[in-house]
């Protein structure tokens, strides 16, 4: 199985789920930190796979935190031509993807600072399909908080993620 990140909306809150919308917070990395928190919190779950492993242990509140913090400088980067990291930081985890423009492809590297090895190292994707991929999770992303914080969710850039729009 290549590589592959999505995200699976919630389908139920607890009764005891308590929405807070956070107006105070004003920079996009507390934003998304605080809105993987609260879909922390839901049955939401983050998947991800690939580099010979069918399912990574990725968490909600803090994997997909990372993740999303990192979308878009590292979009800007790729739309540019130019190599990006997606670094997957979290103690237990602990994996680099570089990912490298090659005409019509991506190469992504799996860099590894566990016990664990990647098999293979290096997968190749076609742009289409990786572009269609963050375009779903971004998306993804957007409407489980829409359904989960609906406040939360008007704030940019989530409007223009459930949109499509990188």
């Amino acid at each position: 199985m290549g590589f592959s990140m999505r995200l699976l909306t919630p389908e139920h809150l607890g009764a005891e789920f308590n929405v807070d919308s956070s107006e105070e917070i004003d920079d996009f990395q507390s934003l998304v930190m605080h809105a993987c928190g609260l879909l922390g919190r839901t049955d939401c779950r983050f998947l991800v796979s690939g580099f010979g492993q069918d399912e990574w242990p990725v968490t909600v509140d803090y994997d997909l935190s990372a993740v999303m913090e990192q979308l878009p400088a590292m979009v800007a980067e790729l739309r540019a031509d130019k190599p990006a990291v997606l670094d997957f930081y979290a103690q237990g985890i602990q994996r680099m993807l570089e990912i490298a423009p090659q005409n019509d492809r991506f190469e992504i590297r799996c860099r590894s600072g566990t016990a664990w090895n990647p098999h293979p190292e290096c997968e190749l994707m076609e742009r289409s399909a990786f572009w269609d991929m963050l375009t779903k999770l971004a998306a993804q992303f957007a409407v489980a908080l829409q359904h989960a914080a609906p406040a939360l969710g008007t704030r940019t850039p989530f409007p223009d993620w459930s949109t499509g729009k990188l």
